[in-house]
C-alpha cells in the first residue's frame, strides 16, 4: 500500500477546502484533489466527529487486496495516520444522480452495459482469493468514469468470507431496500447477499424508480416490479422517458428475468455472478437497431470534445467558408472514434 504524506492530501486538496467537496457519506467526506504529479484523485477522510475508524481501514485493506479490475474502483494509496483512503476520481457521478436527477436519462443499450459491467465488477471480487462480498451495492456506489464506464467504489462494508474470526465484519449491514431481507445474522453472509441487491439495482436500472417510495403503492421497488415479472408483464416496468425496439425490449426482457433470479427468497436458487455476467454476454443485443442507438449515446457522450463537429449533410457546405471542412474532419474523427468503441466493446 502506498502511503501519503499529510502534507501532501493537505496540498491536493486545499486544505480540506469546502470547495473540494464531492460527497459526505456515514463514514467519511469524499474531496477532490490534485496531486503534484497532475493527477486528479479522490480523496476520502474520516469524519471529525466519527470516532469509529474500523470502515474506513477496513476499506483500504479490501481495495489494496482487490486485484486491478476497470470495473472497480482503483485504489492509489492511503494516509493511515489520518484516516485517508486516495482513490482515482470519478468525474461523471453516480448511477442513482443519472437516474433520478438527470435530465438526460440512460437510453437502453446503455443501461445494458452498466449491468455488465457492475456484474463484472461483483464476479471479480467473489472470485478473488480470498472471495469478497461487497454487501452494500446500490446505485449510489456505482460511479461513471471519465469514459462513462461503470465502477463499483465505497468498499467500507466490505467483507473477506475466509476472515472466520471477524464476526464483527460479518454483522448483518447494507442499505435498506438493497440488503437481503434473509441476511440476519453473521453466519449467513455469502456472496449471494450481494446477488440480491444487484437484482434490486437491475431493476433500479430499467425502471428508473426509486429502490423505496413511500408515496407508491407498494413502497418497494421489488414488491412492485417481481409480481409484473411473473406475469409476463415486464416491461410495464420499464422507464416510461426513453423509446425503445423490439430489439432492445428482448434484452431488457432477458435483463428483468435476470432480476428476478438474483431476487430469489431461496439463496440457493440465485444465480453466482458469473452466471449472470454470461447469461448478458450471450443475449448482447448486437442489432443495427441497437448499434445506431448505440451510436447516439456515444456521440452525446464525446460530443464535448468534438464541440466543433457536425455529422450532418450540411457539415461540408459552403456556410461559414472554410469551417465547414474542418467541421466535416472533426466529425470524421467523431465517428472513426465511435466505430472504435463499438468494434473494442
Amino acid at each position: 500500500m502506498y502511503e501519503f504524506k499529510a502534507q501532501e492530501m493537505e496540498d491536493a486538496t486545499d486544505g480540506f477546502s469546502p470547495s473540494r467537496l464531492i460527497g459526505k457519506g456515514s463514514h467519511g467526506s469524499v474531496y477532490s484533489g490534485v496531486l503534484k504529479d497532475g493527477r486528479h484523485v479522490a480523496v476520502k477522510k474520516q469524519s471529525l466527529a466519527l470516532h469509529d475508524d474500523s470502515k474506513l481501514r477496513n476499506e483500504a485493506l479490501i481495495l489494496s487486496s482487490i486485484p486491478p479490475n476497470p470495473c472497480t474502483i482503483t485504489f492509489l494509496g492511503a494516509t493511515p495516520a489520518n484516516n485517508i483512503i486516495v482513490t482515482d476520481y470519478m468525474p461523471n457521478g453516480t448511477l442513482h444522480h443519472l437516474l433520478h436527477l438527470s435530465a438526460a436519462p440512460p437510453l437502453c443499450p446503455r443501461r445494458l452495459e452498466i449491468a455488465l459491467q457492475l456484474a463484472a465488477a461483483l464476479c471479480h471480487l467473489h472470485e478473488s482469493n480470498p472471495s469478497i462480498v461487497h454487501r452494500d451495492v446500490k446505485s449510489a456506489n456505482i460511479l461513471f468514469d471519465a469514459e462513462w464506464n461503470a465502477r463499483l467504489a465505497d468498499f467500507g462494508l466490505a467483507a473477506r468470507l475466509c476472515d472466520d474470526d471477524d464476526v464483527d465484519s460479518k454483522l448483518p449491514a447494507g442499505t435498506i431496500g438493497y440488503i437481503d431481507p434473509s441476511y440476519t445474522a453473521p453466519g449467513m453472509l455469502t456472496a449471494k447477499i450481494d446477488v440480491f441487491s444487484y437484482g434490486v439495482v437491475l431493476l433500479e436500472l430499467v425502471s428508473a424508480r426509486r429502490v423505496i417510495d413511500l408515496t407508491q403503492s407498494p413502497a418497494t421497488i421489488v414488491d412492485w416490479a417481481i409480481p409484473l415479472i411473473h406475469q409476463g408483464r415486464g416491461l410495464e416496468i420499464c422507464d416510461k422517458r426513453i423509446r425503445s425496439s423490439i430489439y432492445t425490449r428482448r434484452a431488457i426482457t432477458n435483463l428483468l428475468g435476470v432480476a428476478a433470479r438474483c431476487l430469489s427468497p431461496k439463496e440457493s436458487s440465485r444465480p453466482s455472478m458469473r452466471e449472470v455476467v454470461s447469461s448478458l454476454q450471450m443475449t448482447h443485443p448486437w442489432t443495427l437497431d441497437y448499434v445506431i442507438e448505440m451510436v447516439r449515446s456515444m456521440m452525446r457522450r464525446k460530443k464535448s470534445r468534438f464541440s466543433g463537429a457536425i455529422v450532418s449533410s450540411g457539415a461540408c457546405g459552403d456556410n461559414g467558408g472554410g469551417g465547414g471542412g474542418n467541421n466535416f474532419s472533426k466529425g470524421r474523427l467523431l465517428v472513426r472514434e465511435i466505430l472504435a468503441d463499438i468494434t473494442l466493446k
